[in-house]
């Protein structure tokens, strides 16, 4: 079945909390912060000691990458689960909802502490015409007592800072004294009802039922609290109620049964809600606060990676071109066939290194945003044209018919890196594809302009439709065969789609073939200029640098040595140096100014090229054209080598680029000559 791709884990639940318990809401407390952050930070040293455990000590994590490639990565923060991990998060869980429940309920303490007392005044107000005096003083001075006492409890934690001890304790004194309370208002029944009136009777169950509606708000966040209250207020009044022995009493006391049972099923769904939505809340935050700490691992990780990758890069890339410029200089020596032979095998050896440092540049720069696109109104035929050209004798030459289909639409994009997407398409296709046809052409979508790829190639499992956009992936070649590409390709194509806004679509089916697509903006008007890919400077010649003077500077005796070597052999009067002072000193009793300067980026002593390049202008007081050789590759220098607005050759640099450079160079300084 054919599978489509377009470009553009779960997590183990926290502990369950036990009854009673819930997790921290918004606002929490400074306690609970503190015990979730200990919950947090015990979790993350649990996976760090997982993670060390995992591997011998001294040795650090090496991750291997498809291809094969190992590379050095900081030690992740995770690793093989921890069994005692739950349960002791259960413990720093149920702390801390201890501490939540000490602080809602000494929230509203006052209130209802304040308010239970005021009710009770104005009961023993009315019922001081029917009651006997004593017992309702009794009554209402104890009623006073507790009211006393609970609010002095309340200000006495106010002043302190709930742990899960005091919490603890400071529930306990909660559930007396909601207790206490609830009996006072039950006893009330058996002493300071009148008898045969039925109305005070009502009034009393009117005020005992309000008692315990408002307990339900003001106790809902512990259970055993507000069922402290309830339970003796409600029940000895239906024991009280009952023991009249009327039948009036007797069907009040079944309504308020009836009234207990109800609220204390509501009260239990509510507060199974509530400890739910608490719940929630806190595996949000403790999720939030995991996949922050991963995020920060994986850039840490990352960032690792690519300064790995960029000091590696740099320092391979000074070797090979060094290489590269003594294989030049070879190329102007009387060798023998069997020596010519073999320095033909070391450049092919040095052509399939450069190309993969090339195609590292190529994802350096599109990462460190180093590449703007110019826009410009094209048309498609250009570059089918050129495609048709490239590619033909290559399809020709496996037995394959490559079919480009004309068309006549306009577009608006960048035509070099447009093209550079549909050539990666259209190479993929060739390499990919042992028989049968691969077909170019375009599709209208509206405002936009599909460009297309289809050939009968090995076509791409569905599963893998994805991945062949990573870097170093690849389809077919398990065994990486280097004839069969570096696997970066499409890795390219998907950031320039991106810088493109692009859209690329992947159709295929194994054993059938594959189709690849991308979009761009379609437009009416005609071109406003047309380049032409670059391919102008590829075909310049490379014209005549003998009897110039060079100035070469790189840290690198290797690279001076061999720059030197190729220089003389094209008749340039050539001065090295490692450093600008050194380059300053050579210069000093010069004649004549430079007419060229070739300058490394990254020096040592602090130095780098733009500096030295800035120097030796101000020394001659004269605008020498000079360009920038750098084997860099990293976001941060990319960025600040653009910045200098100076042409720039990225390491290593095949010898025909630097001569044809060199060219150019002189050539300025030559029409700058009066």
């Amino acid at each position: 079945m054919e599978t489509r791709t377009d470009m553009t884990t779960p997590t183990p639940p926290a502990p369950r909390i036990q009854r009673g318990a819930h997790a921290p809401a918004p606002g929490l407390s400074l306690s609970s912060q503190r015990i979730v952050a200990r919950l947090q930070e015990q979790k993350s040293g649990q996976q760090r000691d997982a993670a060390s455990a995992t591997r011998p000590a001294g040795v650090k994590k090496v991750a291997a990458s498809s291809t094969g490639t190992t590379l050095i990565t900081p030690v992740p923060l995770v690793g093989p689960r921890n069994t005692t991990a739950p349960q002791t998060g259960t413990v720093l869980v149920a702390e801390a909802t201890l501490v939540e429940q000490a602080r809602l309920i000494h929230r509203n303490i006052p209130t209802a502490t304040f308010f239970g007392f005021l009710v009770a005044c104005l009961f023993a107000l009315v019922f001081s015409r029917v009651t006997p005096i004593l017992p309702l003083g009794i009554w209402l001075g104890c009623a006073a007592v507790l009211t006393t006492y609970r609010l002095l409890s309340w200000r006495q934690y106010q002043k302190q800072t709930f742990d899960a001890a005091l919490a603890r304790h400071w529930l306990r004194q909660a559930l007396i004294g909601a207790g206490l309370s609830g009996s006072l208002w039950g006893l009330a029944s058996f002493f300071l009802l009148p008898a045969g009136q039925f109305t005070y009777e009502m009034l009393f169950v009117y005020a005992v039922v309000m008692m315990a509606v408002a307990s339900m708000f003001s106790y809902h966040a512990s259970y055993p609290t507000f069922l402290a209250f309830v339970l003796p207020s409600l029940g000895l009044s239906i024991i009280g109620l009952f023991v009249r022995n009327a039948d009036l009493e007797w069907a009040v006391a079944t309504g308020i049964g009836l009234f207990l049972v109800i609220a204390l099923r509501f009260v239990w769904t509510f507060n199974e809600m509530f400890l739910r939505s608490l719940q929630l809340r806190f595996e949000n935050k403790d999720l939030v606060a995991s996949l922050t700490v991963e995020k920060e691992t994986a850039e840490t990780a990352n960032q690792a990676k690519s300064r790995f990758l960029a000091a590696a890069s740099h320092d391979l890339r000074q070797p090979m071109h060094a290489l590269n410029l003594y294989l030049g200089s070879l190329d102007g020596l009387d060798l023998s066939n069997t020596a010519r032979a073999m320095v033909r095998n070391v450049r092919m050896c040095a052509g399939t290194m450069d190309e993969m440092f090339r195609a590292l540049l190529d994802v350096s720069r599109l990462d460190a945003q180093a590449v703007t696109p110019e826009l410009v109104s094209f048309p498609v035929a250009s570059i089918l044209d050129r495609i048709r050209g490239e590619f033909g004798p290559q399809a020709m030459a496996k037995g394959l018919k490559l079919r480009v289909v004309p068309c006549s639409a306009f577009v608006h994009s960048d035509i070099a890196l447009s093209e550079r997407v549909l050539r990666n398409f259209v190479h993929n296709a060739v390499r990919y594809t042992e028989s049968g046809t691969i077909l170019v052409g375009c599709r209208r979508h509206g405002d936009r302009l599909q460009l297309c790829v289809h050939d009968t190639g090995i076509g791409i499992a569905g599963h893998e439709q994805r991945r062949i956009f990573e870097e170093f992936y690849q389809t077919g070649n398990r065994e990486r065969d280097r004839s069969k590409g570096l696997g970066l390709g499409l890795a390219i194509v998907k950031r320039l789609a991106t810088l493109l806004e692009a859209p690329v679509t992947v159709r295929s089916q194994p054993g059938r073939g594959s189709v690849f697509a991308f979009e761009l903006p379609r437009v009416e008007a005609e071109p406003t200029h047309v380049p032409d890919a670059g391919f102008s400077t590829m075909i310049r010649q490379a014209g005549d640098v003998a009897g110039s003077l060079v100035v070469v500077v790189d840290d690198e005796e290797l690279v001076r040595t061999a720059t030197q070597a190729l220089l003389h052999q094209w008749g340039c009067i050539v001065v090295v140096a490692a450093s600008r002072d050194e380059a300053l000193a050579k210069l000093a009793a010069s004649p004549r100014a430079p007419d060229a300067i070739l300058c490394d980026y990254r020096l040592g002593a602090g130095d780098n090229g733009a500096m030295v390049i800035e120097a030796l202008r101000n020394e001659f007081n004269s605008d020498i054209p000079a360009l920038l050789l750098t084997g860099d590759t990293g976001p941060d220098s990319l960025r600040k080598i653009a910045a200098t607005g100076l042409p720039v050759l990225h390491k290593p640099i095949d010898v025909i680029g630097l001569r044809r450079e060199l060219v150019d160079l002189l050539r300025v300084r030559a029409a700058d000559q009066p």
